[in-house]
């Protein structure tokens, strides 16, 4: 049942003039709820961090992101406008403000039923608010929104306005991830524009199933804990960019343990393992490119020892895959929206055949 929020306490503001515009707002943390795996995080956070005490500091803080967190609303209102706070003033040297700490909004066409991008919320570059119209002076009737949330940042409080006389609801709370990917910088969408472009959220949104983001930028590098993390998480399929952060040694050391630890809760469950993204810096530094190349092969060596009596895991490789012509590249590590794109489209397809074959579909 669709749950009608108007006039029903969760006005936060009612009646801001703006552009001559009278506007009502909303606690979006009322909307539905998507990409996300725990029911029990804060609502702008993707997990909850106090469950696992052996978290380092660099991964607690990542986890307590919003990255990839969807709220889902609908509204006929003409123009929507957001208004919201995050902790902190960080901001990236390879990433705008826009996806460090702004807000990326979808719609969706009547027509095809694509996800068409709609509009942004780009904060004050050097504060901690943000006060924008997302998007102005739209056609009359419902319109069914996707709002991703920060990627490198959580947020203290989130207001939706509409404006006023006009209708805003939500399908309920939380919703369930069937697929949950996990992984690095790659993952967590380090030099993305704006929150909707890292892969796993492109993803989603080819396929149509919830893709809960839980890259962790950096820091994953098969440690125990996050194959807990994944044992705790209730999902139809994991996805793994888990050969960009860890050596070569790592991954002959860990590999096989962090399986085994995955395979204790969920002995059948499909794992998808990607390799990694061309890095542009190895093009021409030979020692960054033996690095590569001896992580690679550690990562197909293990990966051959598993799927001998595994049947239910599986490498693309290509995998993180951003294109033959080179021109992809941020910052010689990090692809641009292109590169995740491309990504999502090579994931897309080969992904497909086994969504059928284990017939995973939106809840």
């Amino acid at each position: 049942m669709k749950k009608y929020i108007l006039f029903f306490g969760l006005i936060f503001a009612a009646f801001f003039n703006t552009e001559g515009k009278n506007y009502d707002y909303f606690d979006a943390s009322s909307f539905t709820v998507t990409n996300k795996v725990q029911r029990d995080a804060p609502v702008y956070s993707r997990l909850n961090t106090d469950k696992y005490p052996c978290l380092n500091a660099k991964l607690r803080i990542f986890f307590q992101h919003s990255t990839g967190i969807g709220l889902r609303f609908r509204t006929d209102s003409p123009s929507i406008r957001a208004i919201w706070t995050v902790p902190d003033t960080e901001h990236l040297t390879n990433a705008p403000a826009i996806a460090t700490k702004g807000l990326d909004l979808y719609i969706r066409d009547n027509k095809s039923g694509k996800w068409l991008w709609a509009g942004y919320g780009d904060p004050e570059y050097v504060g901690k608010e943000g006060n924008r119209t997302l998007v102005d002076n739209m056609e009359p009737g419902m319109k069914e929104c996707l709002l991703y949330l920060p990627v490198f940042q959580s947020l203290d409080s989130l207001r939706i306005g509409i404006e006023t006389g006009y209708v805003i609801e939500s399908d309920g709370g939380f919703v369930r991830a069937p697929i949950v990917a996990m992984g690095s910088s790659f993952t967590h969408g380090n030099s993305v524009s704006r929150p909707g472009m890292a892969w796993p959220q492109q993803l989603s949104r080819m396929i149509g199933i919830d893709v809960a983001n839980l890259g962790v930028s950096g820091a994953c590098k098969l440690e125990p804990v996050l194959a807990d993390i994944i044992a705790d998480t209730d999902a139809d399929m994991f996805i793994f960019d888990t050969f960009s952060n860890p050596t070569a040694q790592e991954v002959r050391e860990r590999f096989v343990s962090f399986v085994k630890r995955i395979r204790e809760k969920h002995p059948e469950t499909p794992l998808v393992f990607l390799k990694t993204f061309h890095r542009e810096n190895t093009n021409f530094d030979l020692k960054r490119r033996k690095h590569e190349e001896d992580r690679t092969a550690a990562a197909e060596d293990e990966l051959a020892k598993v799927m001998k009596t595994d049947r239910n895991i599986y490498y693309f490789s290509p995998g993180l895959y951003s294109g033959d012509d080179h021109e992809t590249t941020c910052d010689g590590t990090h692809p641009s929206d292109l590169g995740y794109y491309r990504a999502a489209e090579n994931i897309s397809r080969k992904l497909k055949p086994l969504l059928k074959k284990y017939k995973i579909k939106q809840d």
